[in-house]
């Protein structure tokens, strides 16, 4: 897994763009936080010119460009916090601090890799198409195909893209739980296993871990839970990891321990 080396780096804004619908794509000026990230960390920003915002935001580093010294940030606009970043305009200096967290491990050499990411899950997880050797598998879900996100992004990466949309408006209509069913049944006795993440709504990341685990395969989960300082201080953000003691688990904190965990350890309720 990715370490803990971190930083606070007053980043600036090159380009903030709608994405599409409510999603927006924002890229910073950040050389120091560019030259260290990896898949799976976040970032936590600090909404600028809104005294009223007194807490970071943690966002997934979506792309991360050490030579350009820039980082790529996907977000949607659900509340204050995001509200401000999408007035944002080049030229605006906003305090970040990061990567933090430990990200996704590496695929190991030649290992193909199966992604499931849900709505704008994906952010936390086109590094690992990006910077593996060997070409895998993405299947992107939502509730509709406004929620399909950074497929071209995948696609020129050379992985094959999968989607599932609830409704039907693109691909599947399904689950992308669905998609991921088809992948491990298609697994043919004697094959290498794949490496296999998921990022998105912890009920999808419950299924998936339900499906590798069936099969007797791990997969690593980006957890979705609320954060609040992003440092391990507050405990706000904890997820309950199984563990050897009366009670079969105890909690840890995603933002310092995590927010990737091997399905295998996490404690669903």
């Amino acid at each position: 897994m990715a370490g803990q080396m971190k930083t606070q780096e007053t980043a600036v804004v090159r380009a903030n763009r709608n994405y599409r619908g409510d999603y927006y794509r924002i890229d910073f000026e950040a050389p120091t936080i560019a030259g260290m990230a990896a898949a799976g960390q976040f970032v936590d920003l600090l909404p600028p010119d809104a005294p009223h915002l007194l807490l970071r935001r943690p966002f997934s580093i979506y792309d991360a460009e050490p030579a350009e010294g820039r980082i790529t940030l996907i977000y949607k606009t659900i509340g204050q916090g995001t509200k401000v970043m999408s007035g944002l305009v080049p030229g605006d200096r906003v305090d970040l601090l990061g990567p933090l967290g430990h990200g996704f491990p590496a695929p190991a050499a030649g290992q193909r890799s199966l992604i499931v990411a849900g709505g704008y899950g994906c952010a936390a997880t086109y590094m690992i198409a990006k910077y593996a050797d060997s070409p895998g598998v993405v299947m992107l879900g939502g509730r509709n195909e406004i929620d399909i996100l950074c497929d071209e992004s995948f696609a020129d990466a050379g992985f094959e893209v999968q989607v599932s949309t609830n409704d039907g408006s693109r691909g599947h209509q399904g689950l992308v739980t669905e998609l991921l069913t088809a992948q491990l049944d298609a697994l043919t006795p004697g094959e290498a296993p794949p490496a296999i993440y998921a990022c998105g709504p912890n009920p999808m990341l419950k299924a998936v871990g339900d499906l590798v685990m069936a099969r007797g395969l791990d997969a690593s989960l980006s957890v979705d839970m609320h954060m609040c300082c992003g440092v391990g201080a507050c405990f706000t953000c904890v997820v309950k990891i199984k563990a050897d003691n009366q009670d079969g688990w105890e909690y840890i904190r995603t933002c310092r321990d995590g927010p990737v965990f091997p399905a295998t350890t996490v404690h669903w309720d």
